[in-house]
């Protein structure tokens, strides 16, 4: 598996080879995104020195913390759930299902996006600075790094979900955007929303929980929402994979 993994990414680098010019202006484009939060958190503890309880270094370490998740999502699978919807729609998945491989991992590793390298390469690095300001025991930044994984595992399993609905239904791009969307929302403090947007983000669908849980463990804030994320991610993927394997049946290949 690691064999087959492993050309996966050699064609995905001589793709990104292929096309330097959109590389380049897609890591640059992800760079910006990150600097405007960067600014937005200065311009709003420019007036306050907290907010809801909350100090700019929080901040910092909340939205880099959603910022590592979000890219390292999109460098891991983003590629290959673009391509993935293509392929269902277009019946050429005959390729993976006939080869001894599980075609669910196959597709969902299909790809990876290198452009978005760049700019998880550059969190990691800021994340690493915030963290050593912070001082987190090693027991939390051991959970941390734990609830940052599940973070991705999260994302991956709501794009997985979405992605897969085109074994049903055609012309659904545009909800594709949806978990993204919501990640982008919930890379603010839980505090700021309403308490019933609260509850729905932090207990149905987790999202604020996933940015918000590891930047409290980083900040030596420990809280049992890791064990909750982490049951509700195991959850979206197993149902991922039903919902592929139901999927499989209304398969249609153009072959």
């Amino acid at each position: 598996m690691f064999k087959i993994y492993r050309v996966l990414i050699t064609q995905s680098l001589a793709e990104t080879m292929t096309y330097r010019v959109t590389t380049i202006l897609t890591a640059l484009f992800g760079v910006l995104f990150y600097v405007i939060d960067l600014i937005t958190g200065g311009v709003y503890f420019s007036f306050t020195p907290t907010i809801y309880g909350w100090n700019f270094l929080d901040y910092l370490n909340l939205i880099t913390t959603a910022n590592l998740i979000s890219y390292a999502y999109q460098f891991l699978f983003v590629a290959a759930h673009e391509d993935l919807t293509d392929q269902i729609l277009s019946g050429n998945l005959d390729y993976s299902l006939l080869r001894p491989v599980n075609a669910y991992w196959f597709h969902a590793c299909y790809r990876v996006d290198f452009p978005s390298l760049v700019t998880l390469i550059l969190t990691s690095i800021i994340e690493a600075v915030i963290l050593t300001r912070l001082h987190p025991t090693p027991l939390n930044l051991l959970f941390y790094l734990m609830a940052v994984i599940v973070g991705i595992a999260f994302v991956f399993a709501l794009n997985q979900i979405m992605v897969t609905l085109a074994f049903w239904v055609d012309g659904l791009t545009a909800l594709n955007g949806i978990p993204e969307d919501l990640m982008t929302a919930s890379a603010r403090p839980a505090k700021i929303y309403p308490r019933v947007i609260q509850q729905l983000f932090l207990w149905v669908i987790p999202s604020l929980a996933i940015t918000n849980v590891p930047a409290q463990f980083g900040h030596n804030h420990p809280t049992w929402l890791l064990l909750w994320i982490t049951l509700v991610t195991g959850l979206l993927l197993i149902l991922s994979y039903i919902e592929w394997q139901r999927g499989l049946l209304k398969y249609v290949s153009a072959n």
